[in-house]
């Protein structure tokens, strides 16, 4: 006779005895685009909003058994109408609407939701149906904001022809920074942890509630570095620890995987994995979502694991009209009066240009919109700083270009033209209202500053013609100008890894202030905004110290109030930089297809043709 218990003892843990198939779907850095107008330039915006991609993301459901619906942050802000949505008080909010109207599974927290303060976020969230996780963000030592994870539970059908339960635990991170970036509005009531330290605390606790496999929202990227403590972009590092067994990732508006990332260690950019750990982030606005479909084993402990997977990015069908989604037609009725009223407030005019305002050209040193909103910031410091201490000290100002192309596509440009500039351009040069801090630096922290920016750009190769000229690895905004400076960019050069001890080899040259020699002890202060002042983008080099005013209100209010009063008046501006020469070079940069018209303006530029991406292609000759 057969004794069970003997049997059982003859179960090989180790040996897998089913198989079964969960598909993961990701959206994240919707920042509040359901529909597809963009309020920036006035038009729609084909492609882009989650109405558009609800019916894919449905069939994509429908076609398997076991799914889930996950979004990566930062939802909530990020448009005019979403601040007019906050100030009109509308709930539910309609984004929130819309999770729930999709039947997401679990949402996680991006530094752009607390832009609003956190008891307008707690009632926006308040009516989610699906968790809301964050697991490092904190109102006290051991007082989670939201539940730190969540368990969802879903049937799968094995291979072995039996249905089984299967446990996913969610964890979600949102960047430490948050409380630095959003100062004065979050006053010190929050505390966000680093997310490594987060992870370690709770993955056990996740396993023993009876987690089978773990998934970690991230709202950073990877990272080329070794972990360091509240890492902005800890996607790598988490990806490395045990108990993880997928990482889905956001805030960089970046497609994961994808050739950009290549040069990071551990990634493979064709799979799709961070150090073996299946990884995917699937850009932003609504142009896409993630879905990666998972292959899962169960051995005979009960231990499931991932053996593989697949990943692809889905768009939205190329004419698909509004009204094609179900969704659509269920919110667009409450949408209709903050969309009216933000519409009608956009077009209110605020002063007039006599010349064009673009970011054409910010690839090259040519961007009317930094030169306005540089001066802006630097006379609002310049201001605040009279009767202190550094009111002598000469103020430069640092700027990025936001809309610079990139993957915001052939469309993401400023182009603003003669005559009336309307309070949408204002909201266009100035997306995100952070305030300006006034920033203590040396002059070897300035020359630092500038080479990490300067890694923008591909190093090239004397003589070679039509070498790519930005990199790909930087998004635009992270690519700093800093104006009341004049210096020359060396392409020749290897860019620069921080932190830098020795310039010698580096690719800012002639870097001088009112025509001299910027010593590395000069003292300056630089007018910048607190996203970069508090480490944003790791570019700045400067302790809490060294930040000696943060001003109440946001660069675009700031914008707007010397538009109007004519404090500031747009003119051509003088040239910050310029690239070093290198004869019988020439470099290739894309733009939008209406710079073709500007071209013959800029010596050594010519125009080329359309890629296929919808870009237009520059040669400029160096």
């Amino acid at each position: 006779m057969m004794i069970p218990v003997l049997v059982q003892s003859m179960i090989d843990p180790t040996r897998d005895i089913a198989q079964a198939r969960l598909r993961v779907l990701l959206t994240t850095d919707l920042h509040m685009r359901l529909g597809s107008y963009n309020y920036f330039t006035g038009q729609e915006d084909p492609g882009a909003g989650l109405f558009y991609l609800a019916p894919r993301i449905e069939a994509a459901r429908a076609a398997v058994d076991a799914s889930l619906l996950l979004d990566g942050g930062d939802f909530l802000q990020g448009t005019p109408l979403a601040d007019e949505i906050a100030a009109m008080g509308t709930l539910p909010h309609p984004m929130i609407a819309a999770f729930n109207h999709l039947r997401y599974d679990a949402v996680t927290l991006g530094n752009h939701e607390f832009e609003y303060g956190l008891d307008y976020l707690q009632k926006v969230i308040d009516d989610c149906h699906a968790p809301v996780v964050s697991t490092n963000v904190r109102t006290g030592p051991t007082d989670s904001f939201v539940a730190p994870w969540a368990l969802i539970k879903r049937s799968v059908a094995c291979s072995d022809r039996q249905t089984r339960d299967l446990t996913i635990g969610i964890i979600g991170f949102a960047p430490p920074q948050i409380t630095e970036w959003s100062a004065d509005i979050l006053n010190g009531v929050l505390h966000i942890e680093d997310a490594i330290s987060a992870a370690l605390t709770h993955i056990p606790q996740v396993r023993r509630a009876g987690a089978d496999i773990v998934i970690a929202l991230c709202h950073g990227g990877p990272d080329t570095t070794t972990h360091r403590t509240r890492m902005e972009n800890p996607a790598s590092a988490l990806a490395g620890l045990q108990g993880i067994d997928v990482v889905l990732m956001g805030h960089l508006h970046r497609t994961f995987p994808g050739p950009e990332f290549a040069h990071m260690p551990g990634t493979d950019c064709v799979r799709g994995t961070i150090h073996g750990t299946p990884a995917m982030m699937p850009s932003c606005h609504g142009k896409a979502f993630g879905q990666m479909d998972l292959s899962l084993t169960l051995d005979g402990g009960g231990n499931w694991a991932v053996a593989d997977h697949t990943v692809q990015m889905i768009g939205a069908e190329k004419g698909l009209t509004v009204g094609a989604s179900d969704m659509a037609r269920a919110l667009m009725p409450q949408l209709a009066a903050p969309h009216a009223a933000t519409v009608k407030r956009l077009a209110e005019p605020i002063c007039d240009t006599p010349i064009a305002l673009t970011s054409y050209f910010a690839a090259i040193g040519r961007d009317e919109t930094a030169d306005l909103l540089a001066r802006v910031q630097a006379d609002v410091i310049r201001n605040h700083l009279r009767g202190t201490p550094f009111a002598d000290l000469p103020v430069l100002s640092s700027t990025a270009p936001f809309a610079a192309g990139g993957h915001g596509g052939p469309t993401n440009y400023l182009n603003i033209q003669p005559g009336p500039v309307r309070l949408r351009d204002c909201t266009a040069m100035a997306p995100f209202d952070n305030p300006v801090c006034a920033v203590l630096q040396r002059g070897w922290q300035i020359r630092a500053w500038l080479e990490r920016s300067a890694a923008y750009f591909n190093r090239l190769e004397p003589g070679q013609a039509d070498q790519p000229l930005v990199s790909g690895h930087i998004a635009s905004y992270h690519f700093d100008t800093i104006h009341g400076l004049e210096y020359v960019i060396d392409l020749q050069c290897d860019a620069q890894a921080a932190p830098l001890l020795s310039f010698e080899k580096g690719r800012i040259r002639d870097l001088t202030l009112n025509g001299q020699r910027l010593n590395d002890d000069t003292l300056v202060v630089v007018a910048t905004n607190a996203y970069r002042a508090r480490g944003g983008g790791y570019l700045v080099t400067a302790d809490e110290n060294d930040i000696v005013h943060t001003s109440r209100k946001g660069l675009r209010e700031l914008l707007i109030t010397a538009l109007t009063l004519g404090q500031v008046t747009p003119r051509s501006p003088r040239r910050v930089w310029r690239f070093a020469p290198m004869p019988g070079a020439s470099v290739l940069f894309g733009s939008s297809p209406r710079a073709k018209a500007l071209a013959h303006h800029i010596p050594g530029l010519t125009a080329l043709d359309i890629t296929t991406d919808g870009f237009a292609q520059f040669r400029l000759a160096l």
